[in-house]
């Protein structure tokens, strides 16, 4: 899979607390439910600070002529699963690009999941298959 090696490099680089290449992201924040997603442009990621956990939302510039992504996974950690979590993320990661006109490839399993049971107008046309 093109993106699993971006994926356990972060991993593995948030759980041994080494910092990323980056040491200034450009971050933005927003709160949905209590909950405060930070999207992390540079690292390419959408996150919810949980104690000392976090749940994350990774995604890939597809094309960068018109700024379309790739939203590949979406990861709650075990403890915090069953609570929401994962919907937080991935309504605010939708509602983002799309009110950005962007185009999204759903390649997360969850996102699907989500996308087939919240087909919201703003959504329409913005999913590439």
């Amino acid at each position: 899979m093109a993106g699993s090696g971006r994926y356990m490099l972060r991993s593995l680089a948030s759980s041994s607390g080494t910092k990323m290449m980056n040491p200034k992201p450009r971050m933005v924040s927003s709160e949905v439910k209590g909950l405060s997603v930070v999207h992390d442009e540079t690292n390419m990621e959408f996150f919810i600070k949980l104690g000392e956990d976090k749940a994350f939302l990774q995604y890939d510039v597809l094309d960068p002529a018109t700024g379309a992504v790739d939203l590949q996974h979406t990861v709650v950690p075990e403890v915090f699963r069953g609570q929401g979590i994962a919907k937080v993320l991935a309504k605010t990661v939708m509602d983002h690009f799309a009110s950005r006109d962007k185009h999204m490839k759903l390649t997360c399993w969850y996102l699907q999941k989500f996308y087939k049971e919240n087909p919201l107008p703003a959504y329409s046309g913005k999913i590439i298959e």
